[in-house]
């Protein structure tokens, strides 16, 4: 099935005349890319998302991946506390991909680190993952006046990447932050449930031409979701288990998140948040966080149901958030749980169908069923 639909004219209709959504960074406080084993990563070439973003990247000609990489627990690095240009640390050429507003000054990709040009490198380890057939850095960067921790790993076939800024307050230092990064065992490592590679090794997308992987039929096609992008979305079955992906840069990258992991309900809803992340906004949104801790819908369409301010749940941010509240919400005829947390930046918020929360049906339950997911890496 292969549909085309202007998304940009759905996610106004499906919002009505509330008013214009804030641009900023899209993931909650401690939903790192959707619980951060199984979630998809965009492009490198994206901004890098609050708190932890995840990127994976795969080489032009190279199939999914199938092998598992061990996992390292502790670190073995060396550190280096000097500060240096990019072009010290960074000897490989320049990248074809442009450096965008916002992004981290360094990127993970196949085969090859790239620290952007005129970025200056306080701290760098290395070999973070000893035993893996990856090379790995952890940075402490700056680049104009703005400072990044990061955790990179890459080899031929994919790379990809964590980050974190100091200011964020999710790590009380650069070594925090490693040790949390490198305790996962690496991005690129997977549960033995997970498939890794692009669109989590179900289908490749190249030249127009998408191969599912053996065993792997697709539901849905979705033909250009991203305005100005070559981009495919995509429904795919396999084993029993449902996956919605979108690929973009004519295939060059993806994003993969299994159905039964997702806070949305549809396809079309996944789909839609992640145009709205690709094309500049933070999302879809069903509320907005105002500065004394109280939600109010973005759209005529959404009912604030009941909301409580200030929830116990420091995993998220919200011990050290200006504002934040959890919201049970009626939208589209269905039962919604959010989350949103006041960062520095901007407003991180969550949203839960009220029937993908554990069985939770009150706020409380639901503070208890976020609180439950930290230690999956988060909510997306």
């Amino acid at each position: 099935m292969t549909t085309q639909i202007d998304w940009r004219r759905e996610l106004d209709a499906s919002f009505g005349s509330g008013d214009d959504l804030p641009v900023g960074h899209y993931v909650a406080a401690g939903h790192t890319a959707v619980r951060r084993r199984r979630a998809a990563a965009a492009a490198a070439g994206v901004a890098a998302a609050v708190v932890v973003g995840t990127t994976w990247v795969l080489g032009p000609g190279d199939a999914p991946r199938s092998d598992r990489a061990p996992v390292a627990t502790e670190p073995t690095a060396t550190a280096s506390a000097t500060a240096s240009p990019s072009s010290a640390a960074d000897p490989e050429p320049a990248s074809s991909f442009p450096w965008r507003k916002g992004e981290p000054p360094a990127r993970a990709l196949p085969g090859r680190l790239e620290i952007r040009p005129g970025a200056v490198v306080h701290e760098r380890r290395d070999d973070l993952y000893p035993g893996k057939d990856t090379e790995s850095a952890a940075l402490d960067i700056s680049f104009r006046g703005e400072r990044w921790w990061l955790v990179l790993e890459w080899k031929k076939g994919g790379s990809s990447m964590s980050s974190s800024r100091p200011e964020d307050g999710f790590a009380e230092s650069f070594d925090a932050f490693v040790r949390a990064e490198v305790a996962t065992g690496g991005m690129t490592s997977v549960p033995a449930d997970d498939v890794p590679g692009m669109a989590g090794g179900l289908a490749t997308w190249r030249g127009g031409v998408l191969e599912p992987a053996p065993g792997v039929s697709v539901v849905k096609q979705v033909e250009d979701p991203v305005p100005g992008d070559d981009s495919l979305g995509l429904v795919l079955r396999s084993e029993g288990r449902t996956t919605w992906a979108l690929f973009t840069q004519g295939g060059n990258a993806s994003a993969w998140e299994l159905e039964t992991d997702s806070g949305w309900l549809t396809f079309d809803q996944w789909l839609a948040d992640q145009v709205a992340v690709q094309t500049g906004s933070p999302g879809v949104r069903l509320v907005r966080l105002a500065a004394d801790g109280t939600v109010s819908p973005v759209a005529p369409s959404v009912e604030v149901l009941e909301q409580q301010a200030d929830p116990d749940l420091p995993a998220y941010g919200t011990d050290t958030a200006s504002a934040s509240a959890v919201a049970l919400l009626d939208w589209q005829g269905e039962r919604w749980f959010v989350l949103a947390v006041q960062l520095p930046r901007d407003v991180a918020v969550t949203t839960v169908a009220a029937s993908k929360a554990g069985g939770a049906e009150t706020l409380d339950e639901f503070v208890a069923f976020v609180a439950d997911q930290a230690d999956e890496g988060g909510l997306r």
